[in-house]
């Protein structure tokens, strides 16, 4: 790569920021479909390239897929007033979207019952691709938003009380698909000082700036073990609270071992069932 090449790749990574409000311009399916190679190429553990992609860019099937997944960010807002206002919330704004996946088929092909130790795989596979896919959107002048969309979420109030399978009934997602994030897509509305108009300040509950601090407040500095030793008292535990926190270790490490073994069992039964109507079809 020239010097100028890495300057545009880190000038998309530091540009990046999650955008809420788009334009009604449409995007091209075959950049859309630029953006799903660009999440194909990131990388996945183990090799198990187990991330899957759909694209959704009707505007009725966004405004309808925004009215389950119904999330307002605005700080003091009266949602009742906002759902009659923007009835299709922040997907329903967008022009696109891309929901992300996870095959977990493809990261169990070990087959030695240890999916429960790779599970975690999927998820962090998933953020890869979505990364990729929101700093390639930068690069092309297109405004995203990675929104939060799993499993934990179904029967929620962030599902409006239904699992997310209810509401993609019509699409062909294999059940041992797992939802691991949704991108929304579009071209920005406007921007201040470089930041989305209204998004120099975002949170769940507790609103921070959406500005980073310098590099030295997020890097973990080594110990001083010399230092730790000098200040730290020993801390004297009883016998008998000893035999308390090994009773207790031993209760969690089998019920953990327990709840492993119903979740590969689970696992193993929806593989054969996935299997069989694959083959059947």
């Amino acid at each position: 790569m020239t010097t100028e090449d890495i300057r545009l790749v880190e000038n998309a990574i530091l540009k990046r920021r999650s955008v809420r409000h788009f334009t009604s311009e449409k995007i091209p399916a075959d950049t859309l479909r630029r953006l799903v190679k660009a999440g194909i190429y990131a990388p996945s553990g183990s090799n198990w390239q187990n991330q899957r992609f759909l694209i959704v860019d009707q505007p009725e099937e966004l405004m309808r897929l925004g009215k389950h997944r119904f999330v307002w960010p605005y700080k003091n807002a009266n949602l009742e007033r906002v759902k009659k206002s923007h009835p299709g919330g922040i997907i329903g704004n967008a022009t696109a979207a891309i929901i992300v996946f996870s095959d977990s088929y493809q990261n169990d092909r070990r087959g030695n019952g240890e999916y429960y130790i790779w599970e975690g795989l999927e998820t962090q596979n998933c953020s890869a691709s979505i990364q990729n896919i929101l700093t390639l959107a930068t690069a092309l002048k297109i405004g995203s938003c990675w929104i939060s969309a799993s499993d934990s979420m179904n029967y929620t109030r962030l599902f409006s009380g239904k699992s997310w399978r209810s509401v993609l009934t019509g699409y062909e997602i294999p059940e041992c698909f797992k939802l691991q994030g949704i991108v929304i897509l579009g071209h920005p509305k406007s921007y201040e000082d470089g930041y989305p108009a209204g998004e120099k300040k975002h949170g769940a509950t507790i609103w921070q700036s959406t500005e980073r601090k310098n590099v030295d407040f997020y890097l973990i500095n080594q110990k001083d073990n010399q230092k730790y030793k000098e200040n730290s008292d020993p801390i004297r535990i009883s016998i008998l609270d000893k035999i308390q926190v090994r009773v207790f270790s031993r209760l969690i490490q089998i019920a953990r071992r327990l709840s492993n073994f119903c979740d590969r069992k689970i696992h193993s039964i929806e593989i054969v069932k996935y299997l069989d109507r694959n083959s059947e079809g």
